[in-house]
Protein backbone atom coordinates (compact mmCIF):
# COMPACT_ATOMS: atom_id res chain seq x y z
CA UNK A 1 0.00 0.00 0.00
CA UNK A 2 1.19 3.50 -0.85
CA UNK A 3 0.93 5.80 2.17
CA UNK A 4 0.72 9.58 1.74
CA UNK A 5 1.13 11.68 4.88
CA UNK A 6 0.04 15.17 5.82
CA UNK A 7 -0.79 17.01 9.04
CA UNK A 8 -3.83 18.99 7.94
CA UNK A 9 -6.92 18.14 5.94
CA UNK A 10 -6.34 20.90 3.38
CA UNK A 11 -2.99 19.33 2.47
CA UNK A 12 -4.79 16.21 1.26
CA UNK A 13 -8.01 17.86 0.08
CA UNK A 14 -7.27 17.47 -3.65
CA UNK A 15 -5.54 14.06 -3.56
CA UNK A 16 -7.65 11.44 -5.32
CA UNK A 17 -8.98 8.63 -3.14
CA UNK A 18 -8.19 5.15 -4.42
CA UNK A 19 -8.10 1.66 -2.82
CA UNK A 20 -4.34 1.20 -3.14
CA UNK A 21 -3.50 4.49 -1.39
CA UNK A 22 -3.93 5.42 2.27
CA UNK A 23 -3.79 9.04 3.40
CA UNK A 24 -2.49 9.28 6.97
CA UNK A 25 -2.83 12.49 8.99
CA UNK A 26 0.25 12.61 11.20
CA UNK A 27 1.07 14.58 14.30
CA UNK A 28 3.26 17.66 13.86
CA UNK A 29 7.05 17.44 13.79
CA UNK A 30 8.92 14.61 15.48
CA UNK A 31 5.68 13.09 16.70
CA UNK A 32 4.86 12.17 13.11
CA UNK A 33 6.94 9.05 13.76
CA UNK A 34 4.53 8.05 16.52
CA UNK A 35 1.63 8.26 14.09
CA UNK A 36 3.43 5.98 11.65
CA UNK A 37 4.19 3.49 14.43
CA UNK A 38 0.50 3.38 15.31
CA UNK A 39 -0.36 2.90 11.65
CA UNK A 40 2.13 0.06 11.29
CA UNK A 41 0.78 -1.57 14.46
CA UNK A 42 -2.55 -1.87 12.65
CA UNK A 43 -0.85 -4.38 10.37
CA UNK A 44 -0.69 -2.22 7.25
CA UNK A 45 2.03 -3.01 4.70
CA UNK A 46 3.77 0.20 3.58
CA UNK A 47 5.15 -0.38 0.08
CA UNK A 48 5.97 3.32 -0.41
CA UNK A 49 5.81 6.22 2.02
CA UNK A 50 5.34 9.69 0.52
CA UNK A 51 5.86 12.57 2.94
CA UNK A 52 3.52 15.23 1.65
CA UNK A 53 1.95 18.51 2.72
CA UNK A 54 3.15 22.11 2.70
CA UNK A 55 6.66 23.51 3.12
CA UNK A 56 8.46 26.84 3.32
CA UNK A 57 10.69 28.06 0.53
CA UNK A 58 14.36 28.91 1.10
CA UNK A 59 15.55 29.12 -2.51
CA UNK A 60 14.10 32.43 -3.82
CA UNK A 61 13.23 30.78 -7.15
CA UNK A 62 10.67 28.60 -5.38
CA UNK A 63 7.36 30.42 -5.16
CA UNK A 64 3.91 29.84 -3.70
CA UNK A 65 2.23 26.75 -5.12
CA UNK A 66 5.40 25.34 -6.68
CA UNK A 67 6.07 21.64 -6.12
CA UNK A 68 9.24 20.42 -4.44
CA UNK A 69 10.66 16.90 -4.77
CA UNK A 70 13.51 16.21 -2.34
CA UNK A 71 16.58 14.25 -3.38
CA UNK A 72 17.89 14.39 0.21
CA UNK A 73 16.54 15.30 3.63
CA UNK A 74 18.49 16.90 6.48
CA UNK A 75 17.38 15.81 9.93
CA UNK A 76 19.21 16.58 13.17
CA UNK A 77 22.42 17.41 11.32
CA UNK A 78 22.45 14.27 9.19
CA UNK A 79 21.31 13.71 5.63
CA UNK A 80 19.01 10.94 4.48
CA UNK A 81 19.40 10.34 0.76
CA UNK A 82 16.39 9.45 -1.36
CA UNK A 83 16.84 6.33 -3.48
CA UNK A 84 17.94 7.63 -6.92
CA UNK A 85 15.67 5.23 -8.80
CA UNK A 86 12.60 6.25 -6.80
CA UNK A 87 13.51 9.92 -7.17
CA UNK A 88 14.01 9.55 -10.93
CA UNK A 89 10.71 7.78 -11.45
CA UNK A 90 8.86 10.39 -9.42
CA UNK A 91 10.50 13.26 -11.26
CA UNK A 92 9.62 11.72 -14.61
CA UNK A 93 6.01 11.31 -13.48
CA UNK A 94 5.87 15.01 -12.60
CA UNK A 95 7.17 16.23 -15.96
CA UNK A 96 4.53 18.26 -17.72
CA UNK A 97 2.37 18.88 -14.65
CA UNK A 98 0.83 22.33 -14.34
CA UNK A 99 2.73 23.36 -11.21
CA UNK A 100 6.40 24.25 -11.54
CA UNK A 101 8.68 21.58 -10.06
CA UNK A 102 11.90 22.10 -8.10
CA UNK A 103 14.28 19.56 -6.61
CA UNK A 104 16.94 19.81 -3.92
CA UNK A 105 17.66 19.42 -0.23
CA UNK A 106 14.89 19.68 2.34
CA UNK A 107 15.71 20.52 5.96
CA UNK A 108 13.45 19.56 8.83
CA UNK A 109 13.07 22.12 11.61
CA UNK A 110 11.25 22.08 14.94
CA UNK A 111 9.04 25.14 14.44
CA UNK A 112 7.66 27.52 11.84
CA UNK A 113 10.50 29.73 10.54
CA UNK A 114 10.22 33.36 9.53
CA UNK A 115 11.93 35.17 6.65
CA UNK A 116 15.34 35.86 8.19
CA UNK A 117 15.60 32.32 9.52
CA UNK A 118 14.78 30.81 6.14
CA UNK A 119 17.28 33.04 4.37
CA UNK A 120 20.01 31.94 6.77
CA UNK A 121 19.61 28.34 5.59
CA UNK A 122 20.31 29.20 1.95
CA UNK A 123 24.06 29.17 2.62
CA UNK A 124 23.77 25.46 3.46
CA UNK A 125 22.24 24.64 0.06
CA UNK A 126 18.80 24.08 1.62
CA UNK A 127 15.90 24.58 -0.78
CA UNK A 128 12.87 24.12 1.51
CA UNK A 129 12.00 23.56 5.15
CA UNK A 130 9.23 21.72 6.96
CA UNK A 131 8.72 19.85 10.22
CA UNK A 132 7.81 16.28 9.28
CA UNK A 133 9.87 15.15 6.29
CA UNK A 134 13.02 14.51 8.34
CA UNK A 135 11.39 12.38 11.05
CA UNK A 136 9.43 10.44 8.43
CA UNK A 137 12.51 9.90 6.26
CA UNK A 138 14.36 8.57 9.30
CA UNK A 139 11.43 6.34 10.22
CA UNK A 140 11.34 4.87 6.73
CA UNK A 141 15.11 4.41 6.53
CA UNK A 142 15.24 2.59 9.87
CA UNK A 143 12.59 0.13 8.63
CA UNK A 144 13.75 -0.27 5.05
CA UNK A 145 10.60 1.33 3.62
CA UNK A 146 10.86 3.06 0.21
CA UNK A 147 10.46 6.80 0.73
CA UNK A 148 9.75 9.96 -1.24
CA UNK A 149 9.09 13.55 -0.19
CA UNK A 150 6.85 15.71 -2.39
CA UNK A 151 5.55 18.99 -1.00
CA UNK A 152 4.01 22.25 -2.16
CA UNK A 153 5.30 25.65 -1.08
CA UNK A 154 2.99 27.58 1.22
CA UNK A 155 5.33 30.41 2.20
CA UNK A 156 8.22 31.49 -0.07
CA UNK A 157 11.40 32.81 1.52
CA UNK A 158 10.11 36.41 1.51
CA UNK A 159 6.82 35.54 3.22
CA UNK A 160 5.94 34.94 6.87
CA UNK A 161 3.08 32.78 8.04
CA UNK A 162 1.18 33.90 11.16
CA UNK A 163 0.94 30.47 12.72
CA UNK A 164 2.99 29.01 15.55
CA UNK A 165 3.29 25.43 16.73
CA UNK A 166 2.94 26.74 20.27
CA UNK A 167 -0.69 27.90 20.00
CA UNK A 168 -3.93 26.78 18.29
CA UNK A 169 -4.57 27.89 14.72
CA UNK A 170 -7.66 29.86 15.66
CA UNK A 171 -5.65 31.97 18.13
CA UNK A 172 -3.13 32.86 15.41
CA UNK A 173 -5.97 33.71 13.02
CA UNK A 174 -7.55 36.08 15.55
CA UNK A 175 -4.25 37.80 16.24
CA UNK A 176 -3.33 38.22 12.56
CA UNK A 177 -6.58 38.17 10.53
CA UNK A 178 -5.20 39.69 7.31
CA UNK A 179 -2.12 37.48 7.26
CA UNK A 180 -4.28 34.48 8.11
CA UNK A 181 -6.59 35.21 5.15
CA UNK A 182 -3.60 35.46 2.80
CA UNK A 183 -2.20 32.22 4.15
CA UNK A 184 -5.56 30.50 3.66
CA UNK A 185 -5.55 31.54 0.00
CA UNK A 186 -1.97 30.31 -0.36
CA UNK A 187 -3.03 26.99 1.16
CA UNK A 188 -5.77 26.70 -1.46
CA UNK A 189 -3.28 27.29 -4.28
CA UNK A 190 -0.64 24.98 -2.81
CA UNK A 191 -3.18 22.28 -1.97
CA UNK A 192 -4.49 22.06 -5.52
CA UNK A 193 -0.96 21.85 -6.93
CA UNK A 194 -0.06 19.18 -4.39
CA UNK A 195 -3.10 17.09 -5.23
CA UNK A 196 -2.18 17.06 -8.90
CA UNK A 197 1.44 16.18 -8.14
CA UNK A 198 0.66 13.38 -5.70
CA UNK A 199 -1.85 11.88 -8.12
CA UNK A 200 0.80 11.79 -10.85
CA UNK A 201 3.37 10.10 -8.62
CA UNK A 202 0.87 7.61 -7.21
CA UNK A 203 -0.22 6.66 -10.73
CA UNK A 204 3.41 5.99 -11.67
CA UNK A 205 4.06 3.79 -8.64
CA UNK A 206 0.75 2.06 -7.99
CA UNK A 207 1.12 -1.68 -8.48
CA UNK A 208 4.83 -1.29 -9.19
CA UNK A 209 6.26 -0.01 -5.89
CA UNK A 210 7.73 -3.41 -4.99
CA UNK A 211 9.62 -3.89 -8.27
Amino acid sequence: MIVVTGCYGIEARWISRRPDVRIVHTAIGERSQETMEEFRDEGADVSLLIASGFCGGVDPRIRRGHLFLAHAVRHRGEEVRIDPDLFGRARQALDGEAAELHTGLCASVNRVLQQDEKRALAADDVSTVDMETGPLARWAADRGNPFLALRAVLDPVDTDVPFSTGRPLWVSALRHPIAAARTAHSAFVAGRALGTGIDAVVEAFAGRSDE
